[in-house]
């Protein structure tokens, strides 16, 4: 007798995805990227393997995927420019409809229009929802995609 998998249960993975050494995957992941001109590509590059594991294979996941990519490209680039440290802290969840990303950065985005505002554009785009949550001194910027 062969089992079914329900409807909506993600197709099992051909391959396991490699993840960064030290990175465990729940339904919230947390992840450092240095803080300098690649950390774009860096948060990019451990979100797919993340969201690889969170979403399964397929081509929803795979049209989920690139939107998060995208915007997760964008806020990484926003946040470096307020960033005083070494690392940028990146953040992916989900629940049953969205996937959730965030970046913390040190200083507040700005309110009149700069070359940030220009990349918060495109998130707004991307997104369904965005925002910040400032948390005593570090800023939270994050951005939610509905799951198609």
């Amino acid at each position: 007798m062969s089992m079914m998998l329900p409807a909506n249960c993600p197709a099992p993975l051909s391959q396991k995805p490699t993840l960064p050494t030290g990175l465990s995957i729940t339904r919230r992941s947390r992840f450092a990227v240095k803080a300098n001109g690649s950390a774009s590509i860096q948060a990019r590059t451990v979100a797919r393997s993340v969201l690889a594991l969170m979403l399964g294979t397929g081509d929803s996941a795979e049209r989920t995927t690139r939107r998060i990519e995208n915007c997760l490209t964008e806020l990484v680039a926003i946040a470096y420019t307020r960033t005083r440290g070494h690392d940028m802290l990146c953040e992916v969840w989900l629940d049953s409809e969205h996937v959730f990303i965030s970046v913390e950065h040190d200083e507040a985005l700005p309110v009149h229009a700069d070359q940030t505002t220009v990349g918060l554009n495109v998130v707004k785009t991307i997104a369904d929802d965005y925002g910040t949550h400032i948390n005593g001194t570090i800023h939270q910027t994050w951005a939610a995609i509905r799951r198609v």
